[in-house]
């Protein structure tokens, strides 16, 4: 019987994880090295492609073919040039040989499936703010490295795996989920019932991380090493992410680390302390404490409300996140589970319920129990026309008809009605946003198709939009001309954003 497994596909860090044969979320570990996480690194060579530690390795001598934190461009219409050792818009690499976003992840995708034989369909986790783009991209990837997929947001799998735990009664109530991983931060709160998970809202930065506090440590070594040998070092040269990288993982050990930098004017030692790192990610921090606010607000309650904070993310690790925790919460976080491994765990405990009839009687009877309900992460919309009263002529403005944190599944019709006489068709466009926008420039247009109107349609005929949205992330659209019983529908659910035939273009990998 074909295996359906959990995926963390993380910016810094990846991870893959079954239920094993009692229904318990087990994480594999690379049976080249035991490692149970796998670094989201890849090198790029003529015929071979390399994932995890050997490619970081890699990056010493070949810097230029190794990719690091591909999970930051998966909505962006970029390719990595192996040839340039960056990103390039994709509409200017004139001929340039490049890989996008998907075919990079599909490689580590293809690595983690790996571990074990016989998977077939897979449970990929996301962060909770991605983008539709993003999410059509992470489905093109798996279907690069030919795995059925089904998607869901970090921290919700994060909390199904923390609700899940043998002997957890005690978490019940509501709790807040403070996932900081690699280059994504989320906070998600949820009501939590046995093994009942309620999610009632989700915020987040997904260009907030622990690679972002790397680089501001490179900055640290930078100026002090140019301070001593009139010349910086080259902050891009990825030699030195490494050193940045232990030296945060020794400072959440220690008040002070000493480490020897070889650059440009010779061998240096430098010296940072926990003070110095802690005051050069002070505006993370703030953006933090905004976040968790704003959670709090949009959850409508206060700290003492929440019964506990669970942390998730190798970059909770670093103590001033946990004092930043404490200040605001009035109460310690809970650390029960290995939060480098939570949120793969969780996909697993998705991934059986959604393919129960492939589960044993054990696995069906740990996850039989298991609910979910999960919210809208976003303000979904349509364009409209309107009469800017100053100017006396029409604008366009976005109207939202499915509110950001609305319950899932949920389905929701709003009238508009013809603009003018003889109007012969309208947009039926989607929009998505974070916010509550009315402004056509803030906001994602994802859909735009065309709805012919009946004949002689006359100003202010009834136009009916409903919006339908089920708890796997597939939106349909209706926009109806009630005159005429016209409809145009729409299924929106991320399917993958290019064709597979274009995508398997220069893949022909052997893969380490």
């Amino acid at each position: 019987m074909a295996k359906v497994v959990g995926i963390d596909l993380g910016t810094t860090f990846s991870a893959i994880a079954l239920l094993d044969d009692l229904g318990n979320p087990e994480v594999l570990a690379d049976p080249e090295n035991n490692d149970r996480i796998t670094r989201s690194a890849v090198y790029i060579g003529r015929d071979k492609a390399i994932v995890g530690e050997k490619a970081k390795d890699a990056a010493v001598t070949s810097p230029d073919k190794v990719v690091f934190e591909v999970k930051r461009e998966m909505e962006n219409n970029v390719v990595y040039s192996t040839k340039d050792g960056k990103w390039i818009e994709e509409k200017e690499k004139k001929g340039i040989k490049g890989y996008t976003p998907s075919q990079i992840s599909s490689l580590i995708l293809s690595k983690l499936k790996d571990y074990t034989s016989g998977v077939k369909k897979a449970v990929i986790t996301v962060p909770a703010l991605f983008a539709e783009a993003a999410r059509s991209a992470t489905l093109d990837a798996a279907k690069l490295s030919k795995l059925d997929v089904e998607l869901i947001n970090e921290p919700t799998a994060a909390v199904l795996h923390y609700a899940n735990l043998p002997g957890t009664s005690s978490i019940s109530g509501r709790v807040l989920i403070f996932d900081l991983g690699g280059g994504t931060f989320d906070i998600t709160i949820a009501g939590v019932k046995g093994k009942k998970v309620d999610v009632i809202t989700s915020v987040g930065d997904k260009e907030l991380g622990g690679g972002d506090f790397d680089r501001e440590i490179l900055k640290i070594i930078d100026k002090k090493y140019k301070k001593a040998k009139g010349k910086g070092i080259n902050q891009e040269d990825k030699k030195y992410f490494e050193i940045a990288e232990k030296i945060k993982k020794i400072l959440s050990n220690k008040d002070k680390v000493t480490e020897i930098i070889e650059g440009p004017k010779g061998p240096h030692k430098i010296e940072i302390s926990r003070k110095e790192f802690e005051n050069s990610i002070d505006t993370y921090i703030e953006k933090i404490k905004m976040l968790m606010e704003e959670a709090l607000d949009r959850a409508k309650c206060k700290p003492s409300n929440i019964s506990q904070t669970l942390l998730v993310g190798g970059s909770t690790r670093i103590p001033i996140i946990t004092e930043v925790i404490t200040k605001i919460m009035k109460k310690n976080p809970v650390k029960g589970v290995n939060v480098d491994e939570a949120v793969a765990c969780g996909a697993a405990i998705y991934a059986g319920l959604q393919n129960i009839s492939s589960l044993n009687t054990a696995q069906k009877k740990a996850v039989s129990k298991v609910e979910l309900k999960d919210v809208c992460n976003f303000y979904m919309g349509t364009l409209m026309a309107v009469i800017d009263e100053e100017r006396r002529q029409h604008m366009m403005v976005n109207d939202i008809v499915i509110p950001r944190d609305t319950k899932l599944p949920t389905s929701i019709t709003k009238d508009y009605a013809v603009l003018f006489d003889g109007q012969e068709a309208i947009d039926c466009s989607v929009t998505q946003s974070e916010g509550e926008e009315k402004d056509v420039e803030f906001v994602r247009v994802i859909a735009k198709e065309k709805l012919e109107l009946s004949k002689n349609s006359k100003q202010g005929d009834q136009i009916k939009v409903t919006y339908s949205y089920d708890l796997n992330g597939k939106m349909h659209c209706i926009f109806e001309d009630v005159k005429s019983k016209k409809k145009h529908e729409l299924n929106l659910k991320p399917e993958g954003s290019k064709e597979l035939k274009e995508l398997r273009e220069n893949l022909d990998f052997e893969i380490e």
